[in-house]
């Protein structure tokens, strides 16, 4: 017997968990800078990831990191017969 189902929040918070750390680790990649800091935050109706670093000069900066789409990607779209109202 399994334990109960994850729930849906600790699922959001697992999702939400990874992509803030590949967002701090694609910052450091990027960068070279030493991370300060990571939250997600609204902009545009949609949560990006926020990433305060420090640059080699000393200089503190922010890195927005869009965050990917909940849906997948969209494969080709399936040809639809015209409607009617188009003659």
């Amino acid at each position: 017997m399994r334990g109960p189902e994850p729930s849906a929040e600790r699922v959001a918070r697992q999702e939400q968990g990874r992509s803030l750390s590949d967002a701090v680790r694609r910052v450091q990649r990027e960068t070279g800078g030493r991370i300060l800091g990571a939250e997600r935050v609204p902009y545009d109706g949609r949560d990006i990831n926020r990433v305060k670093y420090m640059d080699d000069r000393g200089r503190v900066r922010y890195m927005d990191d869009p965050q990917p789409s909940r849906s997948g990607p969209r494969g080709p779209r399936a040809e639809l017969p015209p409607r009617g109202d188009n003659s």
